[in-house]
């Protein structure tokens, strides 16, 4: 459909933040839209939350996994205009029409990219993570760093997923898809806030271990387009210190939380995975950690201060 924008929204067991992504996709200001919901093989009763939305068409599988669930909802879609929504996050009313305006303003661009905010389980604000916004070399800096906050924030045209073969590696699937669109098309940023991103323990970033092996693997599929390129070569590696390091830190934590649930042999592989992956970082990782946690307790300190 031309001008046309399709909102697919994957889920499993997350039938109690649905509704709220439901109402935010079908609440949007740009009218010529549809809304693709797929059944992960959910066991629980989000199929009937779905069917309390006549605006939402759902789509059922067995359970594939996240990055399968996000290609059947495309190749159930027609929009020209795709977006990428997960069951426990929202759009902004205006996010479609946004995005919109941005294509029309860079007509060159493959996908565009908004801003999002950061909210708690319950819905209450946490914070407004923002990322400079680049204006060329796209693929030389997201393969440094995400400097996409996710792929809620991105509209894609629906050639670029023809083109890039869709999802792939889980759980690291956005990140892969951004870094094979990078290096084939151009994109555009804007700062429109259009989604907001639901932090709470049930995430795949908080699990360091999975994390680590899943980027590693997708750094390495990128190794054939930077190796005869010396600038994309030196941003891979240092794309590679900084996951280390995030994910490294997560995992650190991750080994705490088995320890103290008394779970040895969990604490056990994840710790394998912190020697295997990150290796020489393990040194740098314990002061990392202890500047994030100084600088977490005077963030906290000046809001007391501060009365906010």
């Amino acid at each position: 459909m031309k001008d046309a924008v399709s909102v697919i929204i994957p889920f499993y067991n997350q039938a109690q933040f649905l509704p709220d992504a439901l109402k935010s996709a079908l609440a949007q200001t740009y009218r010529k839209m549809e809304v693709v919901v797929v059944d992960d093989g959910s066991p629980d009763t989000t199929a009937e939350v779905v069917a309390r939305y006549p605006g939402a068409r759902c789509v059922r599988q067995e359970n594939r996994g996240v990055a399968e669930a996000r290609n059947a909802g495309f190749r159930a879609s027609s929009g020209e205009y795709v977006l990428f929504l997960d069951a426990d996050d929202r759009l902004t009313p205006n996010a479609v029409e946004a995005h919109l305006l941005c294509f029309a303003e860079h007509p060159e661009a493959g996908f565009v990219v908004g801003d999002i905010d950061q909210i708690a389980g319950d819905g209450s604000y946490i914070r407004s993570p923002r990322w400079p916004v680049l204006e060329a070399n796209f693929y030389e800096e997201l393969l440094k760093v995400n400097h996409v906050a996710n792929t809620i924030a991105v509209m894609f045209r629906r050639s670029v997923i023809e083109r890039v073969g869709g999802f792939k590696t889980a759980p690291a699937e956005d990140y892969e898809l951004l870094l094979n669109a990078a290096r084939q098309f151009s994109s555009a940023h804007h700062r429109s806030v259009v989604a907001q991103y639901r932090r709470h323990d049930a995430n795949m970033s908080r699990n360091g271990s999975v994390m680590l092996r899943t980027m590693h693997k997708v750094m390495q599929s990128q190794v054939p387009f930077v190796t005869e390129n010396p600038k994309l070569k030196a941003a891979h590696r240092k794309g590679e210190l900084c996951w280390r390091d995030h994910f490294g830190l997560a995992t650190i934590r991750e080994i705490y939380t088995h320890i103290v649930r008394c779970e040895p042999w969990r604490a056990a592989r994840a710790f394998a995975a912190l020697l295997r992956y990150v290796r020489g970082r393990l040194f740098v990782l314990p002061w990392k950690l202890l500047l994030r946690l100084l600088e977490h307790r005077r963030e906290r300190a000046r809001h007391v201060s501060t009365g906010s």
